[in-house]
């Protein structure tokens, strides 16, 4: 009994690992924004867009970007997540660099047709001016 005990908590810790905030970068334009990843309601993690670079996207601010990903500790990824970009929704997964990067794969289908992008985790909320 206290060895699934142990086990739950360990598996809750690691998942968690994914919670903060991250600068993430548009891959069309290249633009920085700040993601804040949480976990929602339901046990699963999102991410809201919290901060942008160009004011021109402030009404991107406050809005979820990620939703549902579970996370799978077998493969140490946040997986079956679902992306919204450019007015399309892509299944995602995320996994964590041994650099601290997330390794985020958004993809139509099966992963082979799909994109690649890094965040880089930051210590807090950047300030809009």
């Amino acid at each position: 009994m206290v060895f699934c005990q142990a086990t739950v908590i360990f598996s809750q810790t690691r998942a968690d690992d994914i919670l903060g905030y991250y600068i993430a970068f548009d891959p069309k334009t290249n633009e920085k924004g700040q993601m804040e990843i949480y976990r929602a309601a339901d046990g699963t993690y999102e991410a809201k867009c919290v901060w942008v670079e160009n004011k021109n996207n402030i009404d991107q601010v406050g809005t979820i970007q990620v939703r549902n990903l579970t996370y799978n500790p077998k493969t140490k990824e946040w997986k079956n997540g679902k992306v919204m970009y450019d007015g399309s929704e892509y299944s995602m997964t995320i996994s964590i660099n041994g650099d601290g990067r997330l390794k985020i794969r958004g993809y139509l289908g099966i992963t082979l047709f799909g994109k690649t992008l890094y965040w880089l985790k930051e210590k807090e909320l950047r300030n809009m001016l």
